[in-house]
């Protein structure tokens, strides 16, 4: 399950090291710190702000909400890392990385890639502030390129084998798609640039990285529990139970009223009867509750397996739902979420909501192609196309598929020179192209891919009147 290991003339993980660690010195005293310009800001649901447009750095969410900065002092802040970025953007030509973790010991990994995940994810940040600097400074090039080293991030850690290690590429591919948004805004940019960006995200791969890890992880959580039933003073470091609390010495078991009198410490003896109840607790797991559990976890992780084999196949996320909440109910994992004795068996339902990341990040891929490809037809055809279909075969191989149904994605031009493209969502239902959120049902989150909207709808720009107002109805 272990990756093989990355010949070193094709790891850029040695090239970029230096680059991660000195890029964030001074974080605490920067603009992307206090005051970050904003990607998609929201106005009215399905239209969006765009930040680099603005006059000065002013984040509608930031705070206090006076905070402005200037975009010459966000260049000067970029010229200070130039060099880092210019190392960073090395990545596009070779996007894969071997940062050598030690997959022999899954439990010991945790604070390196604690430490590597934050430096990413900081100079991801960077990327993407850099990327509206140059597009407010008309360098729409330099932009691209910005755009296209975020993607060599997602794209190089596609290798690595930890599931958690997948799920930040999911959130760096976020970051990803509200950048390309606010890049296909610029009015100059050129279709040779738009290609290479196209590219990148065509070649960005999600479902088979999460099979590996879903095959690694499966083998870690089984070697964990037999390390456990081997060495069961680490339990506690795994579970939430009470940890064994030592009788106390005389002088120490009695507290002193007001009065000045004393009386025995009652809440020492529950600590000592919840110490017997863990050492009681441990021995029923090591026995008993251990082998149902890991029984229960074969079972768990069939199912996930299974699972992203379907979405190989056919990349219906409709049949793998229906797959893994037949399969789930059957095995009773409903009834085992509470249970203390199930260190394996009770993360189920954290790999469904794997499987739902997982769709979003799929779904995201498509449209943003596709809203690349439309970019692309209009500046080689001065409108947009009637259908998707007039995109193919020049600018893309087939009409991108709506995960979230297997349809194609919706898609229809706008008398106003604009467009409607959308997914029909989470709840799988074509809605119009309606970005609006469930009846009843109120959220902080206007990202257009929120769970609750009826669909998922990819923003067209604000009007000036429709910031106007966004500004006049704000709580102050």
């Amino acid at each position: 399950m272990i990756p093989p290991p990355v010949p070193p003339v094709k790891n850029s993980a040695p090239l970029i090291t230096n680059a991660l660690a000195q890029i964030n010195r001074k974080y605490t005293n920067s603009i992307i710190y206090d005051n970050p310009p904003y990607a998609m800001s929201r106005a009215i649901p399905g239209r969006k702000m765009i930040g680099w447009r603005q006059p000065v750095i002013h984040s509608p969410d930031s705070f206090p909400s006076n905070l402005t900065n200037t975009w010459a002092d966000l260049g000067a802040q970029l010229a200070e890392r130039r060099d880092d970025l210019r190392d960073l953007r090395k990545l596009i030509e070779n996007p894969t990385i071997d940062f050598n973790y030690d997959y022999s010991d899954p439990k010991n990994y945790s604070p390196a890639l604690a430490v590597r995940f934050g430096q990413i994810k900081m100079a991801v940040q960077w990327l993407e502030i850099s990327v509206f600097y140059n597009l407010h400074e008309d360098k729409t090039a330099e932009a691209c390129n910005d755009a296209r080293t975020l993607l060599a991030f997602v794209k190089a850690q596609a290798n690595e084998r930890f599931l958690i290690s997948q799920l930040v590429r999911w959130a760096f591919a976020g970051i990803a798609a509200d950048t390309t948004w606010n890049v296909l805004q610029a009015s100059n940019i050129s279709d040779a640039n738009l290609a290479q960006l196209q590219h990148d995200w065509e070649s960005l791969e999600f479902i088979v990285p999460l099979k590996n890890a879903n095959l690694f992880e499966r083998v870690s959580e089984l070697r964990l529990v037999d390390h456990l039933r081997q060495t069961p003073t680490n339990l506690a470091s795994q579970v939430a139970w009470t940890q064994f609390a030592t009788f106390p010495d005389k002088e120490n078991r009695y507290i002193r009223k007001a009065d000045g009198t004393y009386v025995l410490d009652e809440s020492i003896f529950r600590k000592v009867i919840n110490g017997i109840s863990t050492q009681w607790a441990k021995f029923q797991w090591r026995w008993f509750g251990s082998y149902t559990d890991e029984i229960r976890g074969v079972r768990m992780w069939r199912s996930v397996i299974d699972g992203t084999q379907i979405l190989e196949t056919n990349r219906s996320f409709g049949a793998v739902h229906s797959f893994l909440n037949t399969n789930f109910i059957q095995m009773g994992f409903d009834s085992v979420k509470d249970n203390p004795y199930a260190l394996i068996s009770h993360y189920a339902h954290h790999q469904l909501s794997a499987f739902k990341k997982l769709e979003q990040v799929e779904t995201r891929r498509s449209v943003v192609i596709a809203a690349i490809a439309l970019k692309r037809y209009e500046i080689r055809h001065h409108q947009f196309p009637a259908t998707l279909a007039d995109l193919t075969p020049d600018l893309l191989n087939s009409v991108p598929i709506d995960c979230m149904d297997g349809q194609p994605l919706r898609y229809r031009p706008n008398t106003d020179g604009t467009f409607l493209l959308y997914s029909v969502g989470e709840n799988g239902k074509d809605d119009g192209g309606n970005p609006s959120l469930e009846k009843n049902f109120q959220s902080s989150s206007f990202h257009w891919q929120n769970s609750h909207a009826l669909d998922w709808v990819w923003p067209q720009p604000a009007t000036p009147e429709e910031i106007q107002n966004f500004y006049k109805l704000r709580p102050k």
